[in-house]
């Protein structure tokens, strides 16, 4: 079942850098005091990741 993730339950699937649960709804998940992480079980995540890879891609060539 689908649903959102409290962040004790987030810090406990937590593996190193990398956030991966599918059944967490969760776009971004707070890693530490000031930090943020994607999770990348979540399909919007990808999403979100295409979009800033083609503005960087496209600001890249643009400008240079």
């Amino acid at each position: 079942m689908k649903r959102k993730y409290s962040q004790e339950e987030v810090e406990q699937l937590m593996n190193g850098r990398i956030y991966i649960n599918p059944d967490d709804l969760n776009i971004f998940v707070k890693r530490g005091m000031c930090a943020w992480t994607i999770n990348l079980g979540n399909k919007w995540a990808w999403v979100i990741i295409t979009i800033w890879a083609v503005f960087i891609l496209l600001i890249s060539l643009i400008w240079f």
